[in-house]
């Protein structure tokens, strides 16, 4: 598959991977998200591995071939390890895949990928 334009895709800023965050609490998700040839128009955030996502806030206007920030306030749950997610879908309807396409090798990786913390009290 050759490489041609940038894929969409949303990556996790904040938490970072194997971060302890305190539990029945509030915490801002945030990170970026960008594309090619169209502007991001949405980013969902998932905190169980992918199972249910919620909308994430977009900061800033929409604008062709540009980064956009986005934040998701996650009301932490009881203790635990727990595995968040973004996945972003631009202006055209393309969303971000879940599973990383093998036919790529080692570039085009614009899956969406896991970040796993722990909730502690």
């Amino acid at each position: 598959v050759p490489l041609t334009t940038m894929q969409v895709k949303a990556e996790i800023a904040h938490p970072e991977n194997n971060e302890v965050i305190r539990a029945n609490g509030k915490y801002l998700v945030n990170g970026a998200a960008w594309t090619a040839e169209e502007a991001i128009s949405k980013v969902e955030v998932s905190c169980d591995g992918g199972k249910s996502w919620g909308e994430a806030n977009l900061k800033g206007a929409p604008i062709k071939n540009a980064w956009r920030l986005w934040e998701f306030e996650w009301q932490t749950p009881s203790p635990g390890n727990y595995t968040l997610m973004a996945r972003a879908t631009d202006s055209r309807g393309r969303m971000q895949p879940m599973e990383r396409d093998s036919n790529s090798g080692t570039y085009m990786i614009c899956h969406c990928l896991p970040i796993d913390v722990e909730v502690r009290l």
